[in-house]
């Protein structure tokens, strides 16, 4: 099946490109912002009339919603990896969040976070590893204990580094909303293709677009 995902102003719904048929389709309350498509899930960004945003996520072949209508609160970017996802949220905490069920595995402040700084840390995947990093250090998550240990980088000054990028990473745009003008985020695409609504993404990416928070 070709799957496309179709968005109306109050309503998502999953089409067969190939016979036109619908196969699901989901009546939303609050605007949609957009989406993106990551395997079998779609991430929906609504936000409500006071310019509130909320993240969900929709089983593509079901119809039906792992979670709904949470707010994030990503303040640096966002990383995908082993189903879950990993982010910075306004606390300085590190998150890790479960795909599928939404609930947090862990959740732990920077531990070299300084009571006058206001430099959020950022996440990378390095050669395997979940690594969160500042301008001074960087600490590696082990994806088993979830406990932190010591991370040096080899060859790179992280006081010139403004951010790493990654096949696992989903960038995270800011944008003024015109109803708002509050700061909203921008998903890119994880591993495919960058856009509004998403289609058939494939693999581990997909495509991308829609806003969250």
């Amino acid at each position: 099946m070709d799957k496309v995902i179709l968005i109306e102003k109050h309503k998502i719904s999953l089409i067969d490109s190939k016979t036109n048929g619908v196969k699901w389709k989901i009546n939303i309350y609050d605007n949609i912002t957009g989406t993106y498509r990551l395997d079998k899930y779609i991430f929906l960004y609504t936000h409500n009339w006071i310019g509130t945003h909320y993240t969900s996520v929709i089983d593509i072949d079901t119809g039906n919603f792992y979670w709904k209508d949470e707010k994030l609160n990503i303040i640096t970017n966002c990383v995908a990896i082993e189903n879950k996802l990993f982010f910075v949220n306004k606390s300085f905490k590190i998150v890790a969040k479960d795909i599928e069920t939404g609930d947090v595995v862990f959740e732990e402040k920077f531990p070299y976070k300084k009571w006058y700084s206001m430099y959020y840390p950022k996440i990378v995947v390095y050669n395997g590893n979940i690594v969160v990093f500042d301008k001074s250090k960087a600490v590696k998550l082990d994806l088993s204990s979830y406990k932190f240990s010591d991370f040096i980088f080899r060859n790179i000054n992280l006081r010139t580094i403004e951010s790493m990028n990654d096949k696992f990473n989903i960038a995270v745009n800011k944008y003024t909303s015109s109803g708002t003008g509050g700061e909203a985020y921008m998903y890119g695409a994880y591993g495919g293709d960058g856009g509004g609504a998403g289609g058939d993404g494939g693999g581990a990416g997909g495509d991308g677009g829609g806003a969250g928070g």
